[in-house]
């Protein structure tokens, strides 16, 4: 029983919980950024990764090694209660990572061969856009939100299709 405990509170074996006051997020003196964790180690050039980005964005921040192999070195809880510095530069990772314009219009659609080339209205201006394998490249996130990610790995945001004008939602039908 005590064991269940013990489990329960650190989480599974290998997989280890953060709390904001073990983690510190700087640039080192070459700008690189780095993160210190419970005084243990210094993880350099650093990747933030949400849990669960699509349904709970906040929740929990995986920090990862630099690619290739990108070794977890644990799961950040209360990221939000990071100190202000280290707070900030986590918010710009996780921004530049996470982009995904919310589309407010569809403006045009053209068909080439099965490839779609779009022009979304999106809230960071026009975007051309290429679709290969639509069906495959749209996430449904509710009745009424869908992700759409491009032929370069980009993500668009409908948050409301029943909000975008009728020329639109007849654009995104051919799509869809």
């Amino acid at each position: 029983m005590a064991d269940d405990r013990a489990r329960q509170a650190t989480g599974p074996p290998g997989l280890r919980y953060l709390d904001a006051g073990q983690v510190k997020v700087f640039r080192n003196e070459d700008g690189s950024l780095c993160a210190t964790i419970a005084d243990e180690l210094t993880v350099l050039s650093p990747r933030f990764l949400r849990a669960c980005p699509l349904t709970d964005p906040d929740r929990c921040i995986s920090i990862r090694g630099p690619e290739p192999n990108g070794k977890e070195f644990g799961l950040l809880r209360n990221w939000h209660r990071l100190d202000p510095k280290s707070r900030r530069l986590v918010e710009a990772e996780l921004d530049r990572r996470y982009l995904h314009p919310t589309v407010k219009a569809i403006v045009s659609l053209k068909d080439y061969s099965g490839v779609q080339v779009c022009v979304f209205d999106t809230d960071r201006g026009p975007r051309e856009v290429t679709l290969r394998d639509t069906r495959d490249n749209v996430i449904y996130l509710g009745p009424a939100r869908v992700l759409i990610t491009d032929a370069e790995g980009n993500r668009y945001d409908i948050p409301n299709l029943h909000a975008l004008d009728r020329k639109s939602r007849s654009l995104l039908a051919l799509i869809l």
